[in-house]
């Protein structure tokens, strides 16, 4: 029980910290105190998001294994594939329409362009699911056989990106007001559904028609 604490404790720290500092207001800061960080603020935050994450996923790997408690077996096996191969043409899909070089903070943001914020983009992925890398990431973390820690993680990180994709609409909403509203009505958040109807109905059901 201790140990299970422990490791409830360590995400939910890690969690805080890591929305903490992709706020906009924590990094106004930390930019002002150090400045060295200006322009490369993203590069920054992903590599401590990724170095401070290693020592957890160490520290689980290494754990005595327990019992599993959702194990993906027989029929459920397609299932499984069946989500990893979403979540892996989400990821792929999310990388084509994402600005991805600034997103990881190898090219800082593009200074040039007209005041204002960028064009919203709902094309690709983006016109089947809002958030296609938040609802990657829940097929991964429960597409996997798990034990009571793995379950713990699993729970908590999923709620963690439930409350990141929110926060992060309401980010859009600021910035694009009813554009983003319209969008929403249109297209799912997390669990696609009107979308993918009429993508599979672009695609195949002219076929079936006389």
């Amino acid at each position: 029980m201790t140990e299970l604490l422990s490791l409830t404790g360590a995400w939910v720290l890690w969690c805080g910290l890591h929305s903490l500092l992709a706020s906009s207001a924590a990094q106004v800061r930390l930019e002002r105190r150090f400045p060295v960080l200006a322009g490369r603020y993203r590069l920054a935050y992903n590599l401590f998001a990724t170095l401070s994450i290693l020592p957890l996923l160490c520290w689980q790997g290494r754990r005595p294994a327990s019992p599993l408690l959702l194990v993906w077996a027989g029929p459920w096996e397609v299932l499984r594939a069946a989500a990893w191969v979403a979540a892996a043409a989400l990821f792929w899909g999310g990388a084509r329409v994402y600005p991805l070089r600034e997103f990881c903070g190898l090219r800082p943001p593009d200074r040039s362009r007209p005041e204002g914020p960028p064009p919203l983009v709902t094309k690709g992925v983006l016109g089947v699911v809002r958030h296609p890398w938040y609802l990657a990431g829940l097929l991964v973390l429960w597409g996997r056989d798990l034990d009571r820690e793995g379950l713990l993680t699993a729970g908590l990180l999923s709620a963690y990106l439930v409350l990141g994709a929110y926060l992060e609409e309401r980010r859009l909403l600021r910035i694009y007001g009813p554009t983003y509203r319209r969008y929403q009505y249109q297209v799912a958040g997390l669990v696609p559904g009107k979308a993918l109807l009429h993508l599979l109905e672009r695609r195949f059901g002219s076929g079936r028609r006389h």
